[in-house]
């Protein structure tokens, strides 16, 4: 499995995402978390840890984007379709929230992170909020992107920025 493993800041995400080219059509945006807590979370060591479990399970691909507290991994490439959702996979980018969220909505820098992302995928790919699913829409045995993660909060929390 090839990642790109490169961490950037909001700054650096706005300016990745303009100038990346799209030959693969986007229509969806679906919305993860790791579900091990943020204490736990070693940047780019929990990056290679997480390609190492995919790939033990002979995935090709993963998620395409980390929202973590010190910024914004590239993973997957956003070319290349995603392994993250079952059914979900086609046609989607897959966000990975670190941090279990099934009590509390992210916030701080995870929220701030996960909101510039999301605003950002939206505008580029010309989608709307109704275009963001969760994980548990393709896999119900998953709380995932989090029980507090609501479809609701995220539409009041997107309306705000």
């Amino acid at each position: 499995m090839k990642i790109i493993n490169q961490l950037l800041n909001k700054k650096d995400f706005i300016d990745y995402l303009e100038s990346k080219h799209f030959s693969r059509g986007v229509d969806k945006i679906i919305l993860h978390h790791t579900s091990d807590s943020i204490e736990s979370w070693n940047g780019e060591s929990s990056i290679l840890d997480y390609k190492k479990t995919y790939e033990s399970k002979g995935w090709k691909s993963g998620p395409h984007l980390f929202i973590a507290p010190e910024g914004i991994y590239l993973f997957t490439d956003m070319n290349i379709q995603g392994v993250h959702a079952n059914d979900g996979n086609k046609n989607s980018i897959g966000i990975e929230m670190v941090g279990n969220y099934d009590i509390f909505f992210p916030s701080g820098c995870i929220w701030e992170n996960t909101e510039l992302v999301l605003t950002s995928l939206l505008k580029k790919f010309n989608l709307e909020i109704k275009d963001i699913h969760f994980h548990r829409r393709y896999n119900a045995k998953k709380s995932c992107p989090g029980k507090a993660v609501t479809k609701k909060k995220i539409r009041e929390m997107l309306k705000l920025c």
